[in-house]
């Protein structure tokens, strides 16, 4: 009888311990897989949006006249239509900072000869741009002339306190127009006579 009361409380403490051992394990269990949520929360929220994202697939990078760039700036740019010579055609630019430190962006476009600058020859100063935001500007231009042409948007950038500048081509190649394909001959065209062929 001696024996069977002695060892009962033993019994009951190894009980109370393997309780709280179990107990503590639940929680970290539980704790654990909150900040496995608050994990796949974090890199929800960071994934959601990129603001570089938003630039249009159909973008190209202009070529920088230096290699490397020390301007801490991409260009891209993106023609609406075909140009054709004698109509103008507008050419959309995306300038990308690339880091947080860049102060102000500035800067112009100028095209060669045969490729008349109608609009959008100044870049207006953008103060604190955002990290990978873009900085939009349209350019409006005239071919006058069939040829592969250049367009230089030169940038001055102020990034820390310090001024650098860079200037990036964009090429331009310009056609005659295509007549539609209608099965006709196109208006004001001369319709040579049958015997032509024959004198």
């Amino acid at each position: 009888m001696a024996y069977t009361m002695t060892r009962s409380p033993a019994r009951n403490l190894l009980l109370i311990l393997a309780a709280a051992a179990l107990c503590s394990g639940c929680g970290s269990h539980a704790s654990g897989d909150g900040a496995a949520a608050q994990s796949a929360t974090k890199k929800i929220g960071k994934t959601a949006f990129n603001p570089s994202d938003a630039i249009s697939r159909n973008m190209v990078s202009a070529v920088a006249s230096n290699k490397p760039s020390n301007v801490p700036v991409q260009v891209k740019f993106e023609l609406r239509d075909r140009p054709d010579i004698g109509q103008p055609v507008t050419l959309d630019l995306a300038i990308v900072p690339m880091s947080a430190s860049v102060d102000q962006v500035s800067g112009k476009v100028e095209g060669e000869d045969g490729l008349e600058l109608i609009e959008g020859g100044e870049i207006a100063a953008s103060d604190r741009p955002a990290e990978g935001v873009p900085i939009r500007h349209s350019v409006k231009v005239l071919p006058k002339r069939a040829g592969i042409f250049t367009l230089r948007a030169a940038l001055t950038v102020y990034s820390s306190g310090v001024s650098s500048s860079e200037s990036y081509s964009i090429p331009l190649i310009a056609a005659t127009a295509a007549p539609e394909s209608s099965g006709k001959p196109a208006a004001g065209a001369a319709t040579p006579p049958p015997t032509a062929a024959a004198q």
